[in-house]
């Protein structure tokens, strides 16, 4: 493992995942430090229980990690920042996604983990590769029914993750100096800050496109011009809900990295 980043990964890991849930929303089901009761059963006692799972030692979970997630992702070989976003992509979504979304992120076919490795060590801009990885585990995860539920705590992780990623890169993989880490990192808030107002702007328009292009008032109340008005109205409803949310995530973003 590499020490340097593997620690810290591991610190953000348990503080994201949490202590003991069972949300009726979570299809893991009991979840203690983020092992589900299906991977307490896997990997340390088969026939595990909701209390096993909710006295489950800390120490316990870190071995899980450390065998059946990192181990696996090649945690080793991948480049600071890289390793850790891949790790945490598995814990959160699988260790068959996480691969997959490296794959895109480098722009090549999809592959085993050991057969990415080294696209990813030669990759020119590693900060552009970390954040692609995060945009594209966010958009997978926007996708998912449970959104609604669990949305803005995902949003939060990734923004967070994603910073989190670059500054073990710059810090670690690249070893530039501690004023040009900052330099970018400020770069980087900047950017996120003006993508979420230019969403923020998206949406606000959105809000008037009822009013543009609607039927001339006398079939108003006719029923093509009663389905039409409808139609054009959820078209700008779904807009301002896909601009206010690009806001929004971009805001996480530029915090954290302001934070970071």
């Amino acid at each position: 493992m590499v020490a340097a980043t593997y620690d810290a990964a591991m610190v953000r890991v348990f503080a994201d995942e949490g202590g003991y849930s069972n949300h009726p929303q979570d299809p893991g089901g009991p979840t203690n430090f983020g092992i589900t009761i299906i991977d307490a059963r896997k990997y340390w006692k088969p026939n595990a229980t909701a209390d096993d799972v909710r006295n489950m030692p800390k120490s316990v979970a870190a071995d899980i990690y450390r065998q059946h997630y990192a181990d696996p992702m090649r945690y080793n070989s991948l480049p600071a920042g890289v390793d850790y976003s891949v790790l945490d992509a598995a814990i959160n979504s699988g260790v068959g996604r996480a691969p997959i979304w490296l794959a895109k992120a480098l722009n090549v076919a999809a592959a085993p983990i050991s057969n990415l490795v080294a696209p990813a060590q030669s990759s020119v801009d590693k900060v552009a590769l970390i954040k692609r990885y995060w945009a594209i585990r966010l958009s997978f995860l926007h996708s998912l029914r449970t959104w609604s539920t669990f949305g803005l705590g995902w949003g939060r992780r990734c923004a967070n993750g994603e910073a989190a990623s670059v500054r073990m890169w710059l810090s670690i993989g690249a070893g530039i100096p501690a004023a040009e880490q900052k330099k970018t990192m400020q770069i980087e808030a900047d950017k996120a800050k003006k993508a979420s107002t230019k969403a923020g702007t998206g949406a606000a328009t959105s809000t008037a496109a009822p009013t543009i292009g609607l039927p001339s008032s006398d079939i108003w109340n006719t029923g093509n011009g009663k389905i039409i008005t409808a139609l054009v109205i959820l078209a700008a409803f779904a807009l301002v809900i896909y601009f206010g949310r690009k806001a929004l995530i971009h805001k996480y973003r530029a915090e954290a990295y302001a934070a970071a």
